[in-house]
């Protein structure tokens, strides 16, 4: 698969992603669910409906929904070919400068609506990113360490935590929930309505994607390897979220800690095996 092409499909069925996701959360939890194609029909449903943005602010509240689904985009782009496994560092620094990007431009968004629900998420969301960045990079960047297999599942560990944190699941935050007090990344778009808010759902569904398939970059293989490793990872994040209540917002940082203790002893043991 080439390179452009790759980018084509992540970007069709980023939606879809979604919505398997959301299905296999529910049937665990003993529901019928909503459709697989459910993503497409919410994006079409905003689409058609009055754009609302956040009254009496300055043009970043506009702004914010386009930049972040560019940087989203981007990321999508960022992401190697799956035949190819390997991120260089340059790519690894990219990576977290995209997200980064996306995210200051939701934050600033939500503290100029001068909400006090949005500029409570935001506040956390900055909380939670101070604490990821670390091992998200450090987890990228053993794909240049070389191939081991138990110190790639140890980054691919730590890396699926981070993705938790970044796609607003359990325990981190959770998805479903409508009660402003717990909402983290969804809190910051309280203020949003029709294509603005279709873009801004489009582009996390994007960014949840491109998060599966750098996962899966993380494990030695081939593009078989990594489709296979996108599909497990899709069934591991509802088990988990099935598994788990929502924590704490002063316990979720031990989270990160953890992703950053899997990370640094995946690039122990792979220095340790490369000495030997």
């Amino acid at each position: 698969m080439t390179h452009t092409l790759q980018v084509i499909v992540l970007l069709a069925i980023a939606p879809a992603l979604q919505g398997v996701l959301a299905a296999l959360r529910a049937r665990l939890s003993g529901r019928p669910g909503p459709p697989v194609i459910q993503p497409y029909r919410t994006l079409r449903k905003l689409l058609n409906k009055e754009a609302l943005v956040p009254a009496h602010t300055s043009i970043v509240p506009l702004l914010a929904p386009g930049v972040a689904l560019g940087s989203t985009v981007t990321l999508a782009i960022l992401v190697p070919p799956i035949a190819h496994g390997r991120l260089s560092i340059s790519s690894v620094l990219a990576i977290a400068f995209t997200l980064a990007l996306g995210r200051f431009v939701l934050v600033v968004a939500a503290l100029d609506t001068r909400s006090a629900f949005a500029g409570m998420a935001a506040s956390r969301e900055m909380l939670f990113a101070s604490l990821t960045e670390a091992p998200l990079i450090l987890a990228l960047a053993t794909s240049q360490l070389g191939s081991d297999l138990f110190g790639s599942l140890l980054a691919s560990a730590g890396f699926l935590i981070i993705i938790l944190a970044e796609t607003a699941r359990m325990p981190v935050d959770n998805q479903e929930t409508h009660y402003e007090l717990t909402m983290i990344h969804e809190g910051m778009l309280l203020e949003y309505g029709g294509p603005p808010l279709a873009a801004l759902t489009y582009a996390s569904y994007v960014r949840q994607a491109a998060l599966f398939v750098l996962a899966a970059l993380l494990l030695p293989g081939g593009a078989l390897v990594a489709c296979g490793a996108v599909v497990t990872i899709a069934v591991i994040v509802p088990v988990i979220e099935r598994s788990f209540a929502k924590m704490r917002l002063f316990e979720v940082p031990t989270l990160f800690v953890a992703a950053l203790i899997l990370t640094l002893a995946s690039i122990a043991i792979r220095i340790v095996g490369v000495g030997a």
